[in-house]
């Protein structure tokens, strides 16, 4: 049995070698081309020559394994199977077209052909395993041109005609009817973008999209249909305007315009009374409230983790200190211990105590004034030092003078000591020096600022003269060099809400919520929306992470310092594990908080497209996703997305046509 049928078209030649064995059966892989455009048709064919003496021989079919093409959508097309009589021999080819979405270059692993022969012409011979390889083949995908590329450009190649109707194109004001765009021609009609449509007295509500491939062809071709819903205002003789959809001519290499032809449409007065549109009452009230300046960073994650994390795990230190205190005042004692409390002996231990010097290791002149200066210890204490040791040295030789200086030794070491304990650098002060360089180092930079500001400035005031379109590239463009600041994302979507589209301001409104999750406004804007964005995948907590990250830190030290005061007491550990407890599970808490808000793995849908069982444009049809639903990736194929929706919708989704959530 035939397992599968390989069809790959397209339009120019790369051709395999031959795979033969000594049956005489040929086996080759070839490309209609070897460098094309994305969007445009490859055709990948497998030719299979079976000769007429062993096609009497074979008892059962041959079984063909075709490759698996990765990154690219494919479609089967018609088989063909041609005699050759002057080779007495069959040749049958499958073809498969295929179509890449992205520029790279692209392999096309080897085909495999099994076939089993007898041994003998006898009925009950045993038969002999034959399998065949061809060869892998690859090509190039490129980009389309820049030159020549329509501003409105959405992506559509191929070659088109257009046509449109109206269904019916008589009705009343407030009834709506049905506007249809249809597209027919030459290409991959799946991969056709919807084109944007505005009539400027009615009101326009995207409906479904239709597509019907025909694949009998050696060029993939179809019909797509685009619909809307169009609900009229203004009572009289209307005209729909001309619909333009650019796409690019493959084989001419050039850009071209399908126009359809213009339409009427007869619209009576209503005899209901009309309720105002949205886009009416947007009029009225005018539209919504922008940002008038950059916000800066939002601090929602905490701001210098390294050290909070360091401050975090060196909080348990003193209590192990002393906890094993005792143990280790007694090991010092055994060394460190005054002989006969001598003034000497108490500088010695003193100084080292307080500053870290040895005294013993400074012995030339000078030295060991130079090492307490470097401790921060005044020149004048520093001079003190050095000649209360030179004078205890020189005590210590005279027997006369030892017992009648040995009070005025000790007093005079313990002011020294005293005055070495104020003037010393505290090692505690150098550590939190240290940790707070190491927390403002950690900062995140405030990168193209000034890109920044000039974008919001132009998005503001485009904004400001209702060109709102504009003023939603422009916001884009400083969202994406401030990607931390809420204010260019708020605007982003506010503008792209008065431009009517839906997907980017639910992309604006969501990135902006997930840096403030505080912000009541926001979330009033998300509620206007028809796609749910308080539940589900969607929902923000109104909870920022930093204000409980803080709270957890703060006790965890109380709960350590506590420790550290209690330590010999049952008590005061029982009050430490009260307080260590909630500070755990307030860390986990936040950590869950930024895990959220972060939305590593939430998409924000783009444009309507069916949910597919399968990661084919091909599989069956699922549930109709709407425009700025937010969803959420559960495996990662090639150019598809398996997602989750509100309501346990799930099923497969063209990656190219979502928008990542994530933060930046």
């Amino acid at each position: 049995m035939r397992r599968a049928v390989l069809v790959l078209s397209l339009a120019v030649g790369l051709r395999a070698a031959d795979a033969q064995d000594a049956d005489r059966v040929g086996f080759r892989a070839q490309l209609s081309s070897d460098t094309i455009y994305v969007g445009q048709q490859l055709t990948y064919s497998l030719s299979v020559r079976i000769p007429s003496d062993v096609r009497q021989r074979l008892r059962r079919n041959p079984e063909f394994v075709p490759p698996e093409p990765r990154a690219m959508l494919a479609y089967d097309l018609p088989l063909a199977r041609v005699a050759d009589p002057s080779a007495a021999s069959e040749v049958h080819t499958f073809r498969r077209a295929l179509f890449v979405l992205t520029p790279g270059r692209y392999q096309i692993g080897p085909a495999r052909l099994s076939y089993a022969l007898p041994q003998s012409t006898s009925f009950f011979s045993r038969e002999e395993e034959r399998t065949l390889r061809s060869d892998a083949v690859s090509f190039v995908a490129l980009e389309p041109p820049l030159r020549g590329r329509p501003p409105d450009w959405l992506g559509g190649v191929g070659r088109w005609t257009a046509t449109a109707r109206v269904e019916p194109n008589v009705t009343r004001v407030g009834d709506p009817f049905v506007l249809v765009l249809r597209l027919e021609g030459e290409g991959n009609a799946t991969l056709l973008p919807r084109p944007d449509v505005t009539i400027p007295w009615a009101d326009i509500v995207v409906q479904d999209e239709r597509v019907v491939l025909d694949s009998t062809p050696s060029l993939l071709g179809g019909v797509k249909e685009f619909r809307w819903l169009v609900t009229p205002r203004d009572p009289g003789l209307h005209r729909v305007p001309v619909l333009e959809y650019p796409y690019f001519e493959p084989e001419a290499r050039r850009y071209d315009v399908a126009r359809t032809a213009p339409l009427l449409v007869s619209v009576r007065p209503g005899t209901l009374v009309q309720v105002p549109t949205r886009a009416a009452a947007r009029a009225d009230s005018g539209p919504l409230a922008i940002r008038d300046a950059l916000a800066g960073p939002a601090l929602v994650r905490v701001p210098g983790s390294v050290w909070w994390m360091w401050l975090a795990l060196l909080a348990p230190l003193p209590w192990v200190v002393r906890v094993n205190a005792p143990r280790l005042r007694r090991r010092l004692a055994k060394t460190d211990r005054p002989t006969e409390g001598t003034a000497r002996a108490l500088l010695d231990v003193g100084l080292r105590q307080r500053t870290g010097v040895d005294v013993a290791a400074f012995t030339a002149p000078g030295s060991l004034a130079a090492a307490l200066r470097l401790e921060g210890v005044t020149p004048e204490t520093a001079a003190a030092a050095e000649s209360l040791r030179d004078d205890c040295d020189a005590a210590g030789f005279s027997v006369a003078t030892a017992s009648v200086s040995a009070a005025q030794m000790r007093s005079r070491a313990m002011g020294l000591l005293a005055r070495v304990d104020a003037e010393a650098r505290k090692r505690g002060t150098v550590l939190l020096a240290l940790l707070v360089a190491l927390g403002t180092a950690c900062r995140e930079p405030a990168a193209g600022a000034g890109a920044a500001f000039e974008a919001f400035t132009e998005g503001r005031t485009a904004y400001i003269g209702k060109d709102f379109m504009r003023a939603r590239d422009a916001f884009l463009r400083a969202a994406q060099a401030a990607p931390r600041d809420p204010a260019a994302w708020a605007n982003l979507g506010t503008a792209a809400w008065e431009a009517r589209d839906t997907a980017a301001a639910v992309l604006g409104w969501q990135r902006a919520l997930r840096l403030d999750p505080t912000d009541d406004v926001l979330r009033e804007r998300l509620a206007r929306v028809r796609a749910p964005q308080l539940r589900g995948a969607a929902r923000v907590w109104p909870l920022s992470p930093l204000p409980v990250l803080t709270l957890a830190l703060v006790l965890w030290l109380l709960g350590w310092g506590w420790a550290w005061q209690r330590a010999q007491g049952g008590r005061g550990a029982r009050i430490s594990a009260v307080l260590l407890g909630p500070a755990a599970l307030l860390a986990g808490l936040a950590w869950r908080l930024e895990h959220e808000l972060a939305a590593r793995d939430l998409v924000v849908l783009a444009v309507p497209t069916p949910l597919r069982a399968l990661p084919a444009l091909g599989a069956d049809p699922g549930a109709m996703p709407i425009a700025g639903e937010v969803g959420r990736i559960l495996e990662r194929r090639g150019v598809w997305y398996r997602i989750v929706l509100d309501g346990e919708r799930e099923g497969w989704y063209p990656a190219e046509r979502t928008w990542p959530l994530a933060r930046d």
